[in-house]
């Protein structure tokens, strides 16, 4: 896709109001600029990296071709590739897997948003160009908030239950943004003995009424096409029993690239062993990755009462199960970023546990053939937070974890770059 063709598309969902064109046209066109001159230099020769970046380690030379070979489809208008990413709340945020996706799609074509979680996790959670409804009366379950027991959490390690009515939850193109655009909405929630009825709602009118009971624990999936644009879907617990959603897909019936955000705020690896493996891999299977990311290692370097080789099992067993459910599938570990420790003066100390758990997972990649992106390296190395903090403007928060937008997205264009380092477009 041509840079003025993908710009255009990147364009088309901004808000049709004059006085909201004329707020944002001046962010909006530097932005545009911005993603010209990284489009431009995607296009350099195969195998040159900025200054600043870190290549994807990959000794096999295979680890990337599933996915560099859907791209070359998705280039040749052939189809979608479709891109999975798990981790914590670095990647729950969104920010720099929105940046990932932003770029690929102004690179490849636009497939669609992918997956959102249908009730914020956190305060006013966001989504790259989808808003969250703050919701009212569905209680997350979520197995990084202290909750030790297998269950029954979908596709991204989250459920949401509603007992009363009067229940509702939404998601919406943000319009204030990139608001996205979709052509088929598939709503995925779960259904069990004495399930209650739940509305659905699209863009404000009721289309559906579905039931959530089964004589035993089902995962229910909803699929509706509509036009090609932005839309907002809504559900309503109608009261009459308990009702369990998970999130939404939202893709394009069009070539290009899909990518779907799996992040979970306090998400750890071994997280994902106390989701119902069943449940998890028939959702999962439908999403048909060409490449699954795995995205962790910041919240385990707190996790005193477990050593480096509790969290290699963990990473391993994880792994195992994204092989048996997408065995054609690209995979990439991305380390964990630095994470240092203030000082009582103020100053700030590396924890060693990071290099660790970056040797670790290094290993690990390559005992699974998967890529590996060194976050540590590309920061510039243990510690490299002093730096990041004292940017103008700061790539650090001063929680000393979390990215600014900045940070963040300066993260995703280096991985982007990382991941087409080596591909070829079709001749």
């Amino acid at each position: 896709m041509r840079t003025a063709a993908a710009l255009a598309l990147l364009c088309a969902a901004c808000n049709p109001h004059a006085s909201a064109r004329a707020v944002e046209e001046p962010r909006r066109a530097e932005h545009d600029r911005e993603l010209e001159a990284l489009l431009a230099s995607l296009e350099a020769e195969p195998g040159e990296l900025g200054r600043d970046d870190v290549p994807i380690e990959d000794p096999s030379g295979r680890a990337l071709a599933s996915f560099h070979e859907a791209l070359a489809q998705a280039e040749a208008g052939e189809r979608a590739a479709r891109v999975v990413v798990y981790g914590g709340s670095h990647a729950a945020s969104d920010l720099y897997t929105g940046r990932m996706r932003e770029v690929l799609q102004a690179r490849f074509g636009d497939a669609g948003h992918g997956f959102v979680p249908l009730v914020p996790m956190v305060h006013r959670q966001w989504a790259w160009g989808v808003r969250i409804d703050e919701a009212e009366g569905f209680e997350p379950l979520q197995v990084s908030l202290k909750r030790r027991e297998p269950y029954r959490y979908g596709l991204a390690g989250a459920a949401f239950l509603a007992e009363e009515p009067g229940a509702f939850a939404a998601i919406e193109s943000d319009h204030w943004g990139n608001g996205r655009w979709a052509s088929r909405l598939e709503l995925l929630y779960d259904r069990a003995p004495g399930g209650g009825a739940l509305e659905v709602w699209l863009d404000g009118r009721r289309v559906d009424t579905l039931s959530t009971d089964a004589p035993s624990p089902q995962n229910g999936l909803q699929s509706y096409e509509v036009s090609d644009a932005p839309h907002r879907l809504e559900v309503r617990a109608a009261g009459d029993g308990p009702v369990t959603v998970y999130g939404v897909t939202m893709e394009r019936e069009r070539p290009g690239v899909v990518l779907h955000n799996l992040g979970l705020v306090g998400g750890k690896a071994r997280h994902h062993l106390l989701w119902d493996e069943a449940q998890w891999a028939a959702y999962f299977e439908r999403l048909a990755p060409d490449l699954v990311v795995l995205s962790y290692g910041n919240n385990e370097a707190t996790d005193a009462h477990l050593g480096l080789a509790d969290h290699e099992a963990h990473l391993r067993a994880v792994l195992a199960r994204v092989r048996r459910e997408a065995p054609r599938a690209s995979c990439l570990l991305v380390g964990p970023t630095d994470r240092p420790e203030a000082r009582p003066d103020g100053a700030l100390e590396p924890r060693e546990v990071v290099a660790e758990l970056t040797a670790m997972q290094r290993q690990v990649a390559l005992d699974a053939g998967c890529g590996f992106f060194d976050t540590l390296a590309f920061q510039g190395g243990l510690g490299a937070s002093a730096d990041w903090l004292a940017h103008d403007p700061p790539y650090l928060r001063d929680d000393l974890l979390h990215l600014t937008r900045d940070g963040y997205r300066r993260w995703g264009e280096a991985l982007v770059r990382a991941l087409l380092m080596d591909y070829r477009p079709p001749a």
